[in-house]
């Protein structure tokens, strides 16, 4: 089940593409960008809090995410929400691990990575190069995790 979780969303774009850029901001207003992030591994969660499907793998992933965080890999959750009070309140009710941000130009940022339904994921290595987990069935995806955090 978690390895569904892990590769959903990620099939639109080509091995070593580049992750196209973009601003976001922090709960607490300050903004920054996606290139402020080059040199770490990245797992992006895109979701919203109207998205119940969202919410569900956000609780039912939390010790996979868990795991992935203490291994040094950057949980980034962007959230969409036209309502940047509706994104706060969200994260008030649910505990959602990692570090939450809010794009800045919604509709760019859904052009960009092709949002057409969320939860959507995406993986990122140091080189800021969209990477995917193997296909195989007996796959660790952690050790996969642990493959990019040496390149």
């Amino acid at each position: 089940m978690v390895l569904i979780f892990l590769l959903a969303g990620a099939a639109h774009v080509q091995a070593q593409e580049k992750a196209p850029a973009f601003s976001f901001h922090h709960v607490d207003g300050q903004s920054a960008s996606l290139s402020d992030l080059r040199g770490e591994v990245l797992y992006l969660s895109f979701w919203a809090s109207w998205c119940k499907p969202c919410i569900v793998n956000f609780e039912k992933y939390e010790q996979t995410r868990d795991r992935l965080q203490e291994m040094g890999i950057t949980l980034l959750n962007v959230n969409i929400d036209q309502s940047e009070e509706k994104w706060k309140q969200a994260m008030e009710t649910h505990h959602i691990n990692g570090i939450h941000v809010r794009g800045q130009d919604l509709d760019s940022l859904q052009s960009l990575y092709q949002l057409y339904s969320i939860p959507s994921y995406e993986i990122i290595n140091k080189r800021g190069e969209f990477v995917y987990l193997s296909d195989g069935g007996s796959r660790d995806i952690f050790q996969e995790f642990e493959v990019w955090m040496k390149e």
